[in-house]
């Protein structure tokens, strides 16, 4: 009797997830069929088997015949799940207030850290945007979804921006960087709820500042814009781009201000600015403004050095005691060296600003044909800032460019007003024309005529 003939069998099983098939063949026994590539193939399409199939593999396991071994036929193609955004923050977000050290280890306890100062244009974050990875596919050919990855939260405080297809935060406008309430801010106004002291250190800030309460001895404060305080100022120091008030007064301390300064009243104090300087009294001192000095209220100068280079304004100068009281009117040479100065700046900072429109116009054309490249990204990002701050300056120096030319036009009808009397011991200098006070005189205007100094009835 014959023995029987036993033909090569193929087994498949695929996984119930469809990520992989395997196949196993059996060995034909006398004389009977044996397997090939192609029938595992019609084995694999049986079972609906079409993506993924390593055939090479199937090839090498025939030729080798592997016999009763289970072999991987064909594997899926696993989803690339996408990354999720990401955020690099150049800034901490929580506040803390201590003595700064400078990079010689020297601790300054009047610096505490209180304000963040940042300019328009300077990054904040730096924002990495999500990516949305690529589909995969089973070994049946169906598709299978990828995860995408997920923008990082992140809101857009006040005062901030975001540039660059949404890659940079940045600072919209100068002032005190915040982080509130789960986000950047800007603050163009910094708020001193109780007095500048020991708490608070010395205040520099790039935006207008307002002290509730008082500004104490050994202190400072300096302000790009303006300064206001409820309180008084008492051996301390005021400087500002814009205007200064001091709602009580000042006492034995030094203002310095672009702007306009008004006081309660004003003591043994050295005060400097290109605006008027309003007080209901002077006591001593040394006052400089850059355009008129007025006295208002009790309306008295009294004693020290004040210098306008438009017109003075008070009910009475000097004192019955004769207190030297020295006040000097006009000062051409000065505001025109500073014009000149302002003028040469101005023309450098529009050439500036001229280069920095052509890189930015040329980088825009380049990005309309291609993506740029990181680092003419970074150029095209620090051209933009670099306009802002241009642009402000100039702004501000046309500003005082036009204060001084308004001043030059008053220069040549200067004049000292008095509403009640002017006592003896006052020295008048009004340009070149100088007068010694030897009597009281009452309800004046002093002016210059023919070359002297003369009083006339108000």
């Amino acid at each position: 009797m014959s023995e029987e003939i036993v033909h090569s069998t193929i087994d498949v099983s695929v996984n119930p997830n469809h990520t992989t098939a395997f196949v196993s063949f059996s060995k034909p026994e006398n004389g009977g069929i044996d397997v090939t590539v192609e029938k595992v193939m019609s084995a694999l399409e049986e079972k609906n088997v079409s993506f993924g199939i390593l055939k090479e593999e199937i090839e090498r396991a025939v030729e080798q015949k592997r016999y009763d071994e289970n072999i991987c036929a064909a594997r899926w193609e696993p989803p690339t799940d996408g990354v999720d955004g990401t955020i690099k923050y150049f800034y901490r977000t929580d506040q803390c207030t201590a003595p700064v050290e400078n990079e010689h280890g020297v601790v300054d306890y009047k610096n505490l850290g209180l304000v963040r100062n940042i300019t328009a244009g300077t990054p904040i974050a730096k924002i990495t945007l999500p990516t949305d990875g690529e589909p995969g596919k089973d070994i049946l050919g169906i598709t299978i979804q990828q995860k995408k990855g997920v923008p990082v939260p992140l809101n857009v405080g006040q005062g901030t921006s975001l540039i660059n297809d949404g890659t940079e935060l940045i600072a919209a406008i100068d002032g005190n960087l915040v982080y509130r309430n789960g986000s950047f801010c800007v603050d163009e106004t910094l708020l001193i709820n109780g007095d500048v002291d020991v708490s608070t250190g010395n205040i520099d800030f790039i935006g207008s500042v307002t002290v509730k309460g008082s500004v104490f001895e050994g202190f400072r404060v300096t302000s790009r814009k303006d300064i206001s305080v409820l309180g008084s100022v008492n051996g301390a120091e005021l400087s500002a781009d814009g205007n200064i008030s001091v709602k009580i007064g000042i006492i034995n301390s030094r203002v310095d201000c672009r702007g306009d300064v008004k006081l309660g009243f004003c003591e043994n104090s050295r005060v400097r600015c290109d605006g008027n300087v309003d007080s209901a009294s002077f006591v001593g001192g040394e006052v400089f403004a850059g355009r008129d000095l007025i006295a208002s209220g009790k309306g008295v100068i009294m004693g020290g050095k004040y210098t306008a280079l438009n017109n003075v304004d008070a009910s009475v100068i000097g004192s019955d005691k004769y207190v030297k009281t020295e006040i000097t009117l006009g000062n051409n040479a000065v505001l025109m060296e500073e014009r000149e100065t302002l003028d040469k700046q101005i023309k450098d900072m529009e050439d500036k600003l001229d280069q920095l429109g052509k890189i930015l116009a040329t980088l825009t054309e380049l990005q309309k044909a291609a993506k740029l490249s990181p680092e003419r990204e970074q150029l095209k990002a620090d051209a933009l800032r670099n306009r802002l701050k241009i642009q402000a300056e100039i702004k501000k120096s046309k500003l005082r460019m036009s204060d001084i030319d308004e001043a030059l036009k008053l220069t040549q009808n200067l004049s000292v007003s008095i509403k009640r009397m002017i006592y003896p011991g006052v020295k008048l200098r009004i340009n070149s024309s100088m007068l010694a006070v030897k009597t009281t005189e009452n309800r004046c205007r002093a002016t210059v005529e023919k070359g002297e100094i003369t009083f006339k009835p108000l």
